[in-house]
């Protein structure tokens, strides 16, 4: 952990992924009042000015928003105030306030921009665009950055960047880049790119915004690899950003290192609890034994140096089907737990090798099953099917506004059609297998 107090060396910075200032966290319950909390606290506006206040404390060297700091371009009339506020307090303790442009607020931030004094866009327009940063008077760092020019860009920024690629401003200093667009994706409307292009650029780190599970921290492939991943949401926005989330502090070493460390503010924080059911559990025990395994996930929380003000738990529950629960709030010493889910179509509960074994209909199922969890040929015959079958139906333009939503997803990607096709063949393997004959009796019915 970082004590603001401690002596640094070299400098660093306050990187923050997508805010989405103007919205609220869904799924909340609504007693939370009941125990205290005011759901102002759990906020993304909350999660900014807490940020803001580590940034002041912590003396760095700037600050830098990854894209999608607001939420919408009509959400900018209440993300004004906050940000204004933000930007102020930085700009009153010698902080610039750097970032780019998200896919979300591409006509929002840059309208905020020009009204709240202090905020510099780099790459306004589509155009990579760099700054060099100083501390003590001193170059100290220099920041690569692109902007979205419209909602939605099906090309890879990082290609226009690669045939005309920019020199260093001052030679030794770190060059970090930061980029708001889809990672990996085979194509699709986010600014797709590569991780080949974003090592061919040649910076010292990259900084994502776009996708809201950070990845920043990953362990880098190799003893070159530079620190390259997304910063995730500030604030956990619904139940399914779980983990730890917050900014990230980048030091830059004064022999040339690059270390991100995510700093644990976040008020409120979701986690997926993954509970076995035996075939004799009762279910009235298992009800109490939920609301215990959720008490115990908030220890565990806070023995890792967390301590949230909220924990909102789902439950997956793998056995046998025992139905839903929803648990009523519970104190866990400073901590709100409540179990806000237990989702319901339970993970299969059988050996799907030993199913596969046989030549029935259960066999057959079972084995695409099986395909679907592998890489192979069979896979890709099972999600191109998929894709020919649906990608009519998905690009119907009554789907349209859905690709504007802030959680909006390609549903044909690899990973949507493998859980879908996942999802109800499990489904459907549970039905084929209700119809067997139980052992002992004959398919006539009688014992």
């Amino acid at each position: 952990m970082v004590d603001g107090n401690q002596e640094r060396r070299g400098a660093c910075l306050l990187a923050i992924g997508d805010v989405h200032l103007g919205t609220r966290p869904g799924s909340l319950p609504e007693d939370l009042g009941e125990w205290g909390v005011d759901p102002r606290e759990l906020t993304p506006e909350a999660a900014l000015e807490a940020a803001v206040d580590r940034a002041i404390e912590l003396s760095v060297d700037a600050v830098l928003f990854s894209g999608d700091v607001v939420e919408s371009t009509n959400a900018r009339f209440e993300a004004i105030r906050p940000l204004e506020r933000a930007v102020q307090q930085l700009s009153d303790a010698g902080i610039p306030v750097l970032g780019v442009v998200g896919n979300h607020d591409v006509e929002a931030l840059p309208r905020l921009a020009r009204l709240v004094h202090g905020f510099e866009i780099l790459g306004e327009g589509g155009r990579w665009e760099s700054r060099v940063v100083e501390t003590g008077g001193r170059p100290a760092f220099e920041l690569l950055g692109w902007s979205f020019p419209e909602p939605q860009v099906h090309t890879s920024p990082l290609a226009n960047l690669l045939r005309n690629p920019p020199g260093a401003k001052h030679a030794g200093l770190p060059r970090l880049g930061v980029l708001h667009g889809d990672l990996g994706a085979s194509g699709g409307p986010y600014a797709p790119f590569t991780r080949r292009e974003l090592d061919a650029v040649g910076l010292d780190a990259w900084l994502l915004g776009h996708i809201h599970k950070p990845s920043l921290g990953s362990r880098p492939a190799g003893p070159d690899a530079i620190p390259c991943g997304y910063l995730g949401s500030l604030v956990g926005l619904d139940p399914t950003e779980t983990g730890l989330r917050g900014p990230w502090l980048i030091q830059l070493g004064a022999a040339g290192e690059i270390v991100p460390e995510q700093l644990q503010i976040a008020r409120l924080r979701w986690e997926l609890l993954e509970v076995a059911v035996g075939e004799e559990e009762d279910p009235e025990d298992l009800g109490d034994r939920l609301l215990d395994e959720a008490e115990r996930l908030a220890r565990r929380i806070r023995e890792s140096g967390h301590s949230p003000r909220v924990l909102g738990v789902r439950v997956r529950l793998t056995g046998p089907e025992q139905g839903a629960w929803s648990g009523t709030p519970r104190q866990v010493g400073e901590t709100v737990v409540f179990i806000g889910k237990v989702i319901d179509g339970l993970e299969l509960a059988l050996d799907l090798a030993d199913l596969a074994k046989g030549n029935d209909p259960p066999a057959l199922l079972a084995r695409k099953l099986i395909a679907l969890d592998g890489g192979g040929e069979d896979r890709r015959r099972l999600l191109d099917g998929a894709r020919e079958e649906l990608g009519a139906v998905a690009t119907e333009p009554r789907w349209a506004p859905l690709a504007e939503t802030r959680d909006a997803a390609d549903p044909l990607s690899d990973e949507a059609l493998a859980a879908c096709l996942k999802q109800a063949g499990t489904v459907a393997l549970h039905a084929l297998l209700s119809q067997r004959a139980p052992a002992g009796t004959d398919a006539g019915g009688d014992a």
